[in-house]
């Protein structure tokens, strides 16, 4: 019932559109292998917005996919609930916490604590799956593809699953923004198919076997050879763009960082940098100021006795500034043919220059 109101949702949602659809869906290749310029990232965008008709096509009663050929007869009500996947939480954090105990017990134990760290990932990894394919989820990873197509047992184990999770959660973000057309759902599973067919290059071929690794390493961004044709640059290209607007690009590496301005449409400017000179300048200010010397600072008896210091300094400086005329005196007494002081005492040199 999930997966047929996942159908119905998205033929509600494109209804209105009356989108045309394409004869033919962009290719795999159509994305360059890395975002190296403004016109990739537009590429990029481009295939971002292709719409849900354009690739999808449901049976008239809206139960079953037609088209893709790999999603024909999906969802297959033969698969296996999630329930008992998600029931296997409950154990795991028993078991989690009785190591914990027993590692507080022992913490000199290595082998505990590698237990301890094994379990603690693994409930994270539980509580993202449960957060994306819980009981009010739309989606279910068996969908992914027809029955015919899937490895034996689907994909309902925890790596896969967990990696599924965390891309629907990253792309979430372009689609709330507008920037991805489809459900993040529809569009990890429009990449798969496409790398899938990939994997079949002549009639009769079934990538069934390689399924499980597509879904582990679609977003990686691998220079072994052997991983490469797992990879999709649209997905990698895709998970960037929303880990660079949300700012979560030093998850990925120090080769995302520098792709930050093209993968969120981004320029700096001239105001920007402005900005960010003055701050630079007022920052190296307040750094000048606390490295250069202070005057030292007095309490109790110390600081009374400075600040009679610093009154009588004022006081004299007040003083000598009133009285201009006996700074000329003392100015022309530095002179030649200056009296000696108890002429100047006597009033003899003023009685003098008075006469003369």
């Amino acid at each position: 019932m999930q997966l047929q109101s996942h159908i119905q949702h998205n033929l509600a949602a494109s209804a209105p559109l009356h989108l045309p659809v394409m004869n033919n869906p962009y290719e795999i290749n159509t994305a360059p292998p890395t975002i190296g310029t403004p016109s990739d990232a537009a590429t990029l965008r481009q295939l971002l917005k292709t719409p849900y008709d354009s690739v999808y096509k449901v049976s008239p009663d809206g139960k079953t996919y037609l088209e893709p050929l790999m999603l024909r007869g999906t969802p297959n009500p033969s698969w296996d609930s999630l329930v008992d996947f998600l029931d296997r939480q409950e154990p795991e954090s028993e078991k989690k916490s009785e190591v914990a105990y027993l590692s507080r017990l022992n913490p000199r134990d290595k082998a505990l604590r590698a237990s301890l760290k094994r379990l603690r990932d693994n409930s994270s990894k539980f509580k993202k799956i449960r957060e994306v394919f819980g009981e009010h989820s739309r989606y279910h990873p068996n969908q992914l593809l027809s029955k015919d197509y899937l490895p034996p047992g689907g994909l309902c184990q925890k790596e896969p699953m967990y990696r599924l999770a965390c891309k629907i959660s990253d792309l979430k973000h372009l689609h709330r923004t507008g920037a991805l057309a489809m459900d993040p759902f529809d569009f990890i599973r429009w990449r798969i198919i496409k790398k899938a067919a990939s994997f079949m290059p002549n009639p009769g071929d079934n990538p069934k076997h390689s399924i499980r690794t597509m879904v582990y390493k679609l977003c990686d961004d691998s220079i072994d050879v052997l991983s490469r044709p797992y990879q999709d640059s649209v997905m990698r290209h895709a998970v960037l763009m929303s880990a660079a607007q949300r700012n979560h690009l030093g998850a990925y590496g120090p080769r995302g960082r520098w792709r930050k301005y093209w993968l969120t449409d981004q320029r700096e400017s001239a105001y920007s940098k402005r900005a960010r000179r003055e701050r630079h300048a007022a920052a190296l200010a307040r750094a000048r100021a606390a490295a250069a010397p202070t005057a030292p600072v007095y309490s109790g008896v110390n600081a009374f006795r400075a600040q009679q210091q610093q009154r009588r300094e004022a006081e004299e400086r007040r003083a000598r500034e009133e009285r201009p005329d006996a700074s000329e005196s003392r100015v022309a007494c530095a002179g030649i043919g200056c009296p000696d002081r108890a002429t100047w005492s006597l009033g003899i040199y003023a009685v003098e220059g008075a006469t003369a």
